[in-house]
């Protein structure tokens, strides 16, 4: 089955609005956008909704990254309901940094299994869940580019609802859902010299959780993640971009919340989900190529693995990705680009992706 990823911005950036667009560090005024929405995927089927973002440069140093926050809701003709809000608030001089996500979801999701040895497609299994979801970082600037701070993740499963003849309901952690949430350290380290579109620069972020009853977790456990990325810079308009990625778990950690393969940005060519462990460990290479004007290209590859642990890595199936993508910048001014993505693995079917933003 084609995964699509449709998300059209009908009006989008004609409606970027108050603010001329500033590519200098001045402070800038604040300036929004009326954003309707309309996607596809094999989960959703069709859905309609509507978003809004807004975006401003607080304090008057020119060093001081410009902050953004969005809202938005969709429904969907299988019934299902999304809304949520974002924000990534950056205090004058960056001195300190609030991210973070708030949401409910009425969804629809694929179990294939856990492990690397997954069913057929024609056996997988679909659950519909209801949660709402939050999540908090805070991040105080330490040296240089380096920062630190806190994060804290929290899901609540209210209704899962498995299909009673499939495999989750054969005894899996988690089948009847339950919260999840987990605090801990987070280490950020960013020398790009753009967040969204670099050309050049390194980043490094790290994380440990701990989900404890203590938080209201119905569930015990810790999870670690790593995400370091790699920019060069090739020459005009060229970029070669390498991302290594891993996450990991322990304890009594319910499906839903084990590490996982695939979707639009890890791993793309991989159904989202399809391959989930207590460890994941994956690599992925862009060559980014501007070829005229706001037109450009992007050829990716990548390789991944899911395991139980270390121990087990000798056991375990790399994945191969690979794909072709096309990029088209929205305006002159905006580093903003609508992506559009054909993705395979062996074994796999082609899988299109159309969205914004690059994968990392």
């Amino acid at each position: 089955m084609r995964k699509i990823y449709l998300i059209l911005y009908l009006l989008g950036y004609s409606f970027s609005l108050f603010a001329q667009q500033d590519t200098t560090r001045q402070a800038k005024p604040f300036s929004w956008a009326v954003l309707p929405i309309v996607y596809s995927t094999p989960e959703t089927s069709w859905a309609f909704g509507i978003g809004a973002v807004a975006s401003a440069r607080l304090g008057a140093d020119t060093s001081t990254y410009e902050s953004q926050a969005t809202v938005g809701g969709a429904y969907t003709l299988e019934d299902q309901f999304l809304t949520y809000a974002s924000w990534r608030i950056f205090t004058n001089e960056n001195k300190h940094v609030l991210a973070g996500e708030l949401g409910w979801y009425r969804y629809v999701y694929y179990y294939y299994g856990q492990g690397n040895q997954v069913v057929p497609e024609e056996e997988r299994e679909v659950y519909e869940v209801t949660y709402p979801r939050l999540r908090l970082d805070y991040l105080h600037k330490l040296i240089g580019n380096w920062y630190g701070g806190l994060r804290y993740w929290m899901d609540d499963f209210q209704d899962l609802r498995p299909d009673p003849s499939g495999q989750l309901v054969q005894g899996v952690l988690g089948v009847t859902g339950g919260v999840i949430s987990g605090l801990g350290p987070l280490i950020t380290y960013d020398d790009r010299d753009s967040q969204l579109y670099p050309t050049k620069g390194s980043y490094l972020a790290a994380s440990w959780q701990f989900y404890t009853d203590f938080l209201g977790s119905d569930y015990t456990y810790d999870r670690w993640m790593l995400d370091a990325r790699r920019v060069y810079g090739l020459g005009k308009s060229r970029t070669l971009v390498g991302q290594f990625y891993a996450e990991g778990s322990r304890g009594d950690v319910p499906f839903y919340a084990l590490p996982q393969l695939g979707g639009n940005r890890l791993l793309r060519g991989l159904f989202e989900g399809k391959y989930r462990d207590n460890q994941v460990y994956a690599g992925q290479v862009d060559y980014r190529q501007k070829v005229w004007e706001r037109w450009g290209y992007v050829l990716f590859t990548g390789v991944g693995t899911v395991t139980e642990s270390l121990g087990d890595m000798s056991d375990s199936v790399t994945k191969l990705t690979y794909g072709l993508g096309f990029r088209y910048q929205l305006s002159k001014t905006s580093l903003l680009n609508i992506r559009l993505d054909l993705a395979h693995s062996p074994g796999e079917d082609f899988r299109f992706y159309l969205t914004f933003g690059e994968a990392f």
